[in-house]
């Protein structure tokens, strides 16, 4: 099913979906805006999909909109269910690595090609990216049910049973699959694409990638070194990558997301993915991440998290003025 038919069928399905989605958000849900938009974006790109003339670009959207969809789909799927039965909806956070592996594994199959060297380069590197961030989410994530799911949790009662599905998984599930979409380019690159041209970019989108790999899993070691002295106990880390700015963990994710956005340049429509390195720099430096946890740190640590937001970028490591020594010290 690649004709125009097949992706009306999954449009009208989809807005099914979405509709019924926006239905049952509860009143005084916050971040609604967040439900509308992520619910009407795969309509876009089902349309374009439709619209297409034959070319590369509608078998690349047919193939992340069809089997890349029912990949994250069915990542979420378990997820809900493993968090609904263990009454702990983190473990969306251990999934979601394996939804991108899930997509990038569905679109070799459908494109019915033989596994190229840059193809293997983006699926070892992404196995090695998910896999890390698996391992190290299940240490954090499969204890008590952390926030904001207990809040979520505590909030919606027996509704939540069913509200997850959408608040907790569907959400990401579309924001993840908006991400993937430079993978199923990068993987669905016309034979006609010379090879020179193919690693060239997968070469420059490794490199992207060992950059934001780097720089998150130092990122992540210092932290888990700073938590485990009980001598740091209430104190803020703010030196060697938390000193360049304060989310480097962040950042490494995102340009790692962003070097398959490199990889997919070798594609004669790959510059069509931009939005999703972009969007997910939005969403982790300014729009969500960041700014949860932002927030627990203003509440915990007061003004020694003042003072360090006044010296130390958030998410971009431009120059900023650093405080005084003495604004230093911890709360």
């Amino acid at each position: 099913m690649t004709d125009i038919s097949s992706m009306g069928v999954v449009g009208v399905l989809w807005a099914a979906m979405a509709v019924l989605w926006l239905a049952l958000i509860p009143a005084g849900t916050r971040g609604r805006a967040w439900h509308y938009g992520l619910a009407a974006a795969p309509l876009a790109f089902i349309g374009l999909a439709a619209v297409a003339p034959e070319s590369a670009l509608r078998d690349s959207l047919h193939i992340w909109i069809l089997p890349g969809g029912a990949g994250v789909l069915g990542v979420m799927a378990v997820a809900w269910l493993w968090g609904t039965l263990a009454r702990n909806h983190g473990v969306m956070d251990i999934c979601y690595p394996a939804a991108a592996a899930a997509v990038a594994v569905l679109t070799l199959a459908a494109s019915g090609r033989a596994l190229t060297g840059p193809d293997l380069l983006l699926i070892v590197f992404l196995v090695i990216g998910a896999g890390r961030l698996i391992i190290q989410t299940w240490g954090h994530n499969m204890g008590a049910e952390r926030q904001p799911y207990a809040h979520w949790r505590a909030r919606h009662g027996s509704r939540w049973l069913w509200w997850s599905a959408f608040q907790v998984h569907l959400l990401q599930g579309v924001t993840l699959w908006l991400w993937s979409a430079p993978i199923v380019f990068a993987l669905t690159v016309p034979e006609s694409v010379s090879g020179t041209t193919r690693w060239g970019f997968a070469i420059a989108g490794v490199a992207v990638w060992l950059g934001g790999f780097t720089l998150q899993t130092l990122a992540d070691r210092q932290l888990a070194a700073f938590k485990a002295d009980t001598a740091n106990r209430g104190r803020l880390l703010d030196t060697g990558v938390w000193a360049l700015v304060r989310h480097p963990n962040y950042l490494g994710e995102t340009v790692m997301w962003a070097a398959w956005f490199v990889f997919a340049l070798a594609h004669p429509w790959g510059w069509i993915t931009l939005f999703a390195p972009l969007f997910t720099g939005w969403f982790m430096g300014y729009a969500s991440a960041a700014p949860f946890k932002e927030a627990h740190m203003a509440r915990t640590r007061g003004e020694a998290w003042t003072a360090y937001c006044a010296r130390t970028p958030r998410f971009l490591p431009w120059p900023r003025a650093r405080a005084a020594d003495t604004l230093r010290k911890p709360s």
